[in-house]
């Protein structure tokens, strides 16, 4: 039976409907549990839980070779055990390391995510909503680029007291930042200080602008591939 369970679940994380699945993960993590979780509904080990979830559902997603899959599993697993030690142990260079382990496997993940999008065949809704989801995986690692800035140098970003909140933690505040950084949008409640900061600043922004263009294009331009493909097989 566990057999059994273990090979449908590499099966349903081995096609395009992992990406709705881990879009899904994304969503939850940031639009519902993070901003609750910094309001006092919940506790924040919740959204520790659903970001487990999300390495835990980013490991069986896409790698297609066996070494790579190794490799994105011994990095989910060590990240996973360093989140929890802050967890239980917090403290400064715990979570700059915590920070450290989640940029580089957010990084190899949304990449991973980008290789199922744009791999061959029909461009359909699941490798879209991918295409949503490496875009959210942006906007997380550049709230923890700028995390990491600050637990190096905490003058590294102003924050206006009148209308940022106390109750957030850095994290909550810098995920709101990277995302309306992101977005372009630019409220001015949170300012980059830092050299470095600034200049990361800069580049999501540009990100932000580029990213869909590109994105759409390049998936407009497989599934014309795709098209002809199959008009030239059936001929």
């Amino acid at each position: 039976m566990t057999t059994h369970l273990l090979k449908k679940n590499s099966e349903f994380w081995t096609q395009d409907r992992s990406l709705t699945a881990l879009l899904i993960y994304l969503m939850i993590s940031i639009f519902f549990i993070l901003p609750f979780a910094a309001l006092g509904y919940f506790e924040l080990v919740i959204s520790d839980v659903v970001f487990s979830l999300i390495l835990i559902s980013g490991v069986f997603s896409i790698a297609p070779q066996k070494s790579v899959k190794v490799v994105m599993v011994l990095l989910a697993i060590l990240t996973f055990i360093v989140r929890w030690i802050f967890v239980v142990n917090p403290s400064r260079p715990i979570m700059l390391a915590e920070t450290i382990f989640t940029i580089i496997f957010l990084t190899a993940l949304a990449i991973l995510v980008l290789l199922q999008v744009f791999k061959e065949g029909h461009i359909n809704f699941h490798r879209i909503q991918g295409a949503v989801a490496v875009f959210l995986l942006i906007g997380l690692i550049w709230a923890n680029l700028f995390q990491a800035i600050h637990l190096v140098d905490e003058s590294s970003f102003m924050f206006i007291p009148e209308i940022t909140s106390d109750n957030e933690t850095f994290f909550t505040k810098f995920l709101y930042f990277s995302f309306v950084t992101l977005t372009t949008i630019g409220f001015g409640d949170i300012t980059p200080v830092h050299p470095l900061a600034k200049s990361l600043v800069m580049l999501e922004g540009l990100i932000g602008m580029l990213f869909p263009a590109i994105m759409i294009t390049r998936l407009v331009g497989l599934e014309i591939e795709s098209r002809k493909s199959r008009a030239t097989t059936k001929s």
